[in-house]
Order: structure tokens, then C-alpha cells, then sequence
């Protein structure tokens, strides 16, 4: 026969189709359609009839050749949330062919916490080779991508987008910390903050207040103190759509210029006074006789502690409130503490007392009026901005800082950024009894095959890991 005619002949139970110059054998049966209500033939292929001796055989698929084995289920996982949260949508739109490297980067600070010079020897074994396969982690190529993500027309349009996502409205935590380096460059100088002078770069960071989300970064010189930027950074994000409607500040941003520009632009906050200010001391002296009352006692998660509200009136002009606080438990170690050290610096009775009257003690100023029982939890939000620099520096291996120019600088602190994101989120979707950190390190565990066709074989998982998969599976877009 010709062309893609075909006709059946049928031989013992046999069916041997023609087709074109073949011939094909098939097993046929017939089975009743209970919808149809009628008999219809079911065909089974059994092979190729060969035309000599009428025997057929059917071809057998050709066998696949074991190529690699990679470690699998960690980048796995991390890629799943990454996909179904939609993170990495919105860094593809942005980034575009850079997303697979910034991605595999990203996915090895995590894994690894590791200097990025080891990201290729990684790379090499992990699953992340199959996923990104247009990465590359080479220690050049990784300087180059750095710089190529620190262009700051790409990050604008970034964080707007990442903005418009995550932003509840209802205020933000602004918080810095110092990032120790002996770069020569413009941004790392001589800073002093915490009784110590180092050499360093100081990254600020703004945190959504409701949720936690880290919002926007800033960066400056050492040398340049927490005052002098909040002004700036609260017009930096005005500049992208987030309404700074309050703001949760520590005592570094308290300034005269800080207090006026937050009134000005109806700005509410909380933050906390400067143990250096006259105010600080009239305010101990005011509530000596009256802070440690029992009608002034409250009770925060397993501290104990006596707050007093106070009306006042900040630079002669803005009307305040003021909460004196004393943690009944610090108090008392910092009292042992003092009159150890007092018998041998053999201070006077008075010294004694003075130094007394400020154990325990820190003040909290307020725009508006805060029920007692609420300024802690609510102060104490600004854990989640220590909390992200201490996943920066400790997991996602900020430090050192390995850069030698601005963009580069830019490009190493948004990898950052990217890192605490997906840890962050991370972690709110895991079980409450693990930690990020161990469930990687379980899905570390579960390898795959690869073969030389490129079809991936992951080996069984254990009862743990569909744990941590089923978690994964119910992720809904957020970004």
C-alpha cells in the first residue's frame, strides 16, 4: 500500500494492520459500552510483523543511562514556594534573562551560608543545575551579576512592584546596623555606635509593621549617625507610594529636626528616649515615688515590669506621651551588679543612689495616646527588623562584605534582601515545631537521578520530607 492507507486483516485472533509499507500487529477484544449500550473493539498493539516469517515483535524503548546524582529536594522545595508564591514573577519582570543566577545565588546563600566563591563547586552538585540551567556561577560571572542588579533604574522599578504587593498601610519599623568591612571605598568609614568604633557600612532597613515584610533598604557611610537619616529615608518611600503613617523607631533617630519633621507630616511613632536627655531624667525623677505601684504593673510574655503614662510636651511645642518603664527583673540583676562593684570602686552612699535610680528604667515616647497594656507588644515589633538583620549577617552571610563598588554594594545587599524574603516567608508557611534551617536540611537529604536524557528520578521520601512537601504545596501567590 501507498501513502497513509491502511487496511486490517484478521488472522487467529490477530489483527494485522497496513500502513503505508508496514505492518502492524494488534490484539483485538470486544467490550460492551454501558453509555452506548453497545459493543465496541478494543485494540492492544502487540508490534511489527515481519513480512518473512509473519512473526512480530514489539520495540522496546531504548534504556536510560544514569548521568548524575544531585543533592535535590532543598533547591526543590525552595524553587516550588519560589514559583507558587510568585517571587520569582516578579524578579523574572524585572531582571529578566539575570533571574536563573540571581535565583541559584539566592538558593545557595540559604542552603549553604556560604562565601559566594563556592557557589559553583555547589551549583556543580545540586539540583539547582537542572532548574537553572542558563546559570552561571562562576566567581566573575557572579561579580559582574552583582553589579549588573545594583543599577538602580532596575531596582526602583523593583521595589515599586514589590511595594504595591506586600505594603498593609499601616506603618513601618525603621531600624540600622552596622556591616564591619575594610573596603576602600566610599561607603565604609569610621563609625561609633554601641561604645565600639569600627570600620563600616551602615544598612538601614524598613519593615511592614503589620506583617513583618522587610519593605526597602538604605545604605550610607559609617560615619553618617542614625539621626540624620530618617528624614530622607521616610521621603525615599513617600517617593514610591508607601504612606508613612507611623513609624517604630529606636532612640538613635530622636532628634529635635526627627520630631519636628515627623508632626509636620502627621506621623505618628513610638520611640524610645535617650537615657542622655534632660528629659529622660526629669521623667525618673517625676515617677520616683510613683512607678512602682501595683496599679502600675503589667505583665509581657515572662517579664514583669511597672509602666507609668506621663503627659508631656516635647521642644517646648509638641504635646507627647511618655511611658516610664521599669523591668522589675533587670533591675534587680543590674542592683546586685552595681553594689558588687561599688564596695570595690568604693563609691559614697549618694553615687550609690543616684546610679540606682536609673536601674531598669527606659522611656517610651509616644505621638499618640497607647493604652498601657499595649506599648510593649507594640514597641517590641521592632524585633522583626533585629530579627532580619540577624538572619542577614548569621544565615544569609552578608558578611564580610566582598564589593569594591557602588553598584556592587547595591547588587550583594538586594541578593540579601531577596535571601530574607523567601527565608522569611518561608518560615510563617512551615510547622511551628521546625526551623528553616532544618527543614532544608532534611530536604538536603532527598536526591535524584539524572539521566542521559535529561528526565530527573527523585528517590522515596521519608515521612518528614512529605511533610515539608505538602507544606509546600498549598503555597498561594503572594508577590
Amino acid at each position: 500500500m501507498a501513502g497513509n492507507t491502511y487496511y486490517i486483516e484478521e488472522a487467529q485472533g490477530v489483527a494485522i494492520q497496513y500502513k503505508g509499507n508496514g505492518r502492524y500487529a494488534y490484539e483485538t477484544h470486544n467490550k460492551w459500552n454501558k453509555e452506548k449500550k453497545k459493543y465496541e473493539t478494543v485494540w492492544k498493539y502487540l508490534g511489527v510483523v515481519n513480512p518473512e516469517t509473519g512473526e512480530y515483535t514489539k520495540k522496546q524503548k531504548p534504556l536510560k543511562h544514569e548521568r548524575l546524582i544531585l543533592n535535590y529536594g532543598d533547591s526543590f522545595m525552595l524553587n516550588e514556594y519560589s514559583e507558587k508564591s510568585g517571587l520569582k514573577t516578579l524578579v523574572e519582570a524585572v531582571f529578566g534573562d539575570m533571574t536563573q543566577s540571581i535565583f541559584a545565588l539566592v538558593f545557595f546563600k540559604l542552603i549553604e551560608s556560604a562565601a559566594m566563591q563556592h557557589a559553583q563547586t555547589w551549583f556543580e552538585g545540586n539540583y539547582a543545575r537542572i532548574i537553572f540551567q542558563n546559570a552561571d556561577l562562576s566567581t566573575q560571572r557572579i561579580s559582574d551579576l552583582l553589579k549588573a542588579i545594583g543599577d538602580e533604574r532596575l531596582l526602583r522599578v523593583f521595589f515599586k512592584r514589590y511595594l504595591d504587593k506586600v505594603y498593609t498601610n499601616n506603618g513601618v519599623i525603621i531600624d540600622s546596623t552596622g556591616l564591619q568591612n575594610e573596603i576602600s571605598f566610599p561607603f565604609c568609614a569610621y563609625g561609633h555606635h554601641g561604645g565600639n568604633i569600627e570600620k563600616e557600612t551602615r544598612l538601614l532597613l524598613v519593615v511592614d509593621k503589620e506583617n513583618s515584610q522587610p519593605l526597602y533598604f538604605r545604605y550610607m557611610p559609617g560615619n553618617i549617625v542614625d539621626v540624620s537619616t530618617l528624614q530622607t529615608t521616610v521621603k525615599e518611600l513617600s517617593a514610591m507610594g508607601v504612606n508613612t503613617n507611623y513609624a517604630l523607631i529606636d532612640a538613635g533617630y530622636y532628634s529635635q529636626d526627627n520630631i519636628t519633621h515627623l508632626y509636620d507630616n502627621s506621623i505618628s511613632f513610638l520611640i524610645r528616649l535617650p537615657a542622655g536627655r534632660t528629659l529622660f531624667s526629669q521623667l525618673v525623677e517625676q515617677t520616683r515615688f510613683t512607678l512602682e505601684s501595683i496599679g502600675n504593673s503589667v505583665v509581657y510574655g515572662d517579664r514583669a515590669l511597672y509602666i507609668q503614662k506621663v503627659d508631656v510636651t516635647l521642644y517646648d511645642k509638641y504635646p507627647a506621651f511618655a511611658y516610664v518603664c521599669c523591668d522589675i527583673k533587670r533591675r534587680a540583676e543590674d542592683t546586685v551588679k552595681l553594689l558588687i562593684e561599688a564596695k570595690d570602686d568604693k563609691l559614697s552612699q549618694a553615687d550609690i543612689a543616684e546610679k540606682l535610680r536609673r536601674k531598669g528604667i527606659f522611656v517610651l515616647l509616644s505621638a499618640s495616646d497607647i493604652p498601657v497594656s499595649e506599648v510593649l507588644p507594640l514597641y517590641y515589633l521592632r524585633q522583626c527588623a533585629e530579627q532580619i538583620f540577624q538572619i542577614s549577617k548569621s544565615y544569609a552571610d552578608i558578611l564580610p562584605l566582598r564589593v569594591h563598588s557602588e553598584n556592587a554594594l547595591r547588587g550583594a545587599i538586594f541578593l540579601n534582601f531577596l535571601c530574607v524574603i523567601l527565608y522569611i516567608n518561608l518560615r510563617n508557611q512551615l510547622t511551628v515545631d521546625t526551623t528553616v534551617e532544618s527543614t532544608l536540611m532534611h530536604m538536603r537529604n532527598l536526591m535524584c537521578k539524572v539521566f542521559d536524557d535529561g528526565s530527573v528520578l527523585p528517590s522515596e521520601m521519608t515521612k518528614k520530607q512529605r511533610l515539608f512537601s505538602d507544606a509546600i504545596s498549598c503555597t498561594v501567590g503572594i508577590f
